[in-house]
């Protein structure tokens, strides 16, 4: 029975932060809190020194600055800061070093995103908003899509999974037909969920992945999958004709006419950083005061972003503050990948080369929208944590090994 409520709280609480479920209806308090608190009091290992203070103090840092000191958003601020506490402590106390419990939590995060790609499959035949919402816990906006109230959430959650398909079937030594199977599935849940930065980021980790772990052989690999698309382009372009289409080639055609001018956006907001080089905080100003006169960021009355989150955290942190902060939350679980992918053939690296994939991949995606590590991305802070732990769990693997 203790083990059930174990696996039923990992997996509630798996849920709620990679579907960015904080406050709703049903949750007065933050949902993330709901369950973390009896996992704390029932199920803690006897780990007893927490590791994460240093990245918390980052956090903490940037945070302020670009929350309450650069837009005034306090309950931004407290929002990131109580879901990035709650997953270092659920990291640090609750996973420890037990592999074990690593591994289920990945399972059920992976889980979940392949639920979500599926009903986001059914999106595209039957109208489901009710069950949507009703899994999200918030009226959906944007159609179709997964367990997400837009398709740029959704994004996020495939630009994590796919990779995560298919550098797994290759390193868990899947048979040939199961990893193009595989293969097939996430370039279908790229295909219908319409985010070409996800294609970018996908094909950007694939290609890093190949290189690295086929080196020579690799050219040979990207050969064939560029011959494949060539004798299919014929067959793949129908796709792309009538106004009933719903998938990225169609996407691909509007936003040519003239429909979406991302280009524009993030060139205008370079544009911006150039007039604003201290950063918006130093000349205490905010997004909309910079931008208000600029037809760019105006949709009728309102007033979008750039989409890219990094350059508006440069835009409002100034370019050297920004970059500090950047280097002091990246340079850990930087190390970490770049010694990953240095071994990338060592079956013990496995577990840890998927998610290195899945965390460079939706880390690119970030380029082109609003979410990333600081702004509350259930799925970014998960598997910046979860690359973290695991690699202290190889690390304390190693000492054991030694000692012995």
């Amino acid at each position: 029975m203790k083990n059930v409520m174990l696996l039923v709280l990992l997996f509630l609480f798996v849920y709620v932060t990679t579907f960015n479920i904080f406050m709703t209806g049903i949750f007065r308090i933050p949902a993330p809190v709901v369950f973390l608190a009896p996992l704390l009091y029932f199920f803690r290992t006897e780990e007893k020194v927490f590791t994460y203070g240093k990245e918390m103090v980052v956090f903490f840092l940037a945070g302020l600055f670009f929350y309450i000191i650069g837009q005034g958003d306090i309950p931004g601020f407290f929002a990131l800061m109580i879901v990035a506490a709650c997953f270092a402590l659920l990291f640090n106390y609750i996973v420890g070093y037990d592999l074990k419990r690593m591994k289920i939590i990945i399972g059920f995060f992976f889980g979940v995103l392949v639920i979500s790609g599926i009903i986001m499959f059914v999106d595209h035949k039957v109208n489901v908003a009710g069950l949507r919402s009703l899994l999200v816990g918030e009226q959906v906006l944007q159609a179709p899509s997964g367990i997400s109230t837009t398709i740029f959430t959704f994004g996020y959650q495939m630009a994590a999974l796919t990779p995560f398909l298919v550098v797994s079937t290759i390193l868990f030594r899947k048979n040939w037909f199961f990893s193009l199977l595989i293969f097939g599935f996430a370039i279908a849940l790229i295909f219908l969920g319409m985010q070409r930065s996800v294609l970018l980021a996908f094909g950007l980790v694939i290609g890093l992945f190949f290189l690295s772990f086929y080196k020579a052989k690799s050219i040979l690999i990207f050969g064939l999958i560029c011959g494949t698309f060539f004798i299919a382009q014929s067959s793949i372009e129908q796709f792309s004709e009538g106004k009933k289409q719903q998938n990225i080639l169609n996407k691909n055609v509007e936003n040519a006419r003239g429909k979406e001018e991302r280009g524009d956006l993030m060139t205008e907001n370079l544009a911006i950083i150039a007039d604003y080089p201290f950063g918006l905080v130093f000349y205490g100003k905010t997004w909309n005061d910079v931008v208000q006169h600029n037809f760019v960021y105006k949709k009728g009355p309102i007033v979008i972003s750039s989409h890219n989150a990094y350059l508006m955290f440069i835009t409002y942190l100034g370019p050297l503050l920004s970059f500090i902060f950047l280097i002091l939350l990246y340079q850990k679980v930087g190390k970490i990948i770049f010694d990953a992918f240095l071994n990338v053939k060592e079956k013990k690296n496995a577990l840890l080369i998927c998610l290195c994939c899945s965390f460079i991949a939706i880390s690119v995606n970030s380029f082109f929208h609003n979410e990333w590590l600081l702004a509350t991305s259930g799925p970014t802070l998960f598997l910046y944590f979860a690359i973290l732990q695991l690699s202290k769990i190889r690390m304390n693997e190693a000492l054991v090994v030694i000692n012995d």
